[in-house]
């Protein structure tokens, strides 16, 4: 069995021992960038963030729960397309049947900045 393995660029999340999010940069042009993330797990409880830009995000593999900031869970499975906007305040509440989840995101240009509640004090 063929078997790629990829170099990520960044890891991101609730816990800086354990990341919840892995970013392969994929191309970037006029600002807008295309990305490969593998969430590995979920963040932490309380843990919500926003977003800098509007992204579409295109679930690949794997699927998650999504907890909205109004404590709203979301399911999202492999094949879902969604918009996401700069404003939107969540986290991963869980990923679907305990595996990885591989999403594409097509990011749009920066247009504010990412607001943290409830993440551990640095």
């Amino acid at each position: 069995m063929f078997r790629m393995t990829l170099k990520y660029h960044e890891a991101r999340g609730s816990s800086e021992e354990v990341p919840t999010l892995m970013i392969k940069r994929l191309g970037s042009l006029f600002g807008c960038k295309v990305q490969l993330h593998k969430f590995i797990r979920e963040d932490n409880a309380e843990c919500f963030h926003t977003h800098l830009a509007w992204a579409i995000r295109i679930v690949l593999r794997g699927g998650y729960i999504e907890e909205l900031g109004n404590g709203e869970l979301r399911e999202w499975k492999p094949g879902n397309v969604g918009l996401v906007r700069p404003e939107l305040e969540h986290r991963i509440h869980a990923l679907r049947n305990g595996l990885f989840s591989y999403s594409l995101w097509l990011r749009g240009p920066k247009v504010r900045s990412i607001k943290l509640r409830g993440f551990p004090k640095s």
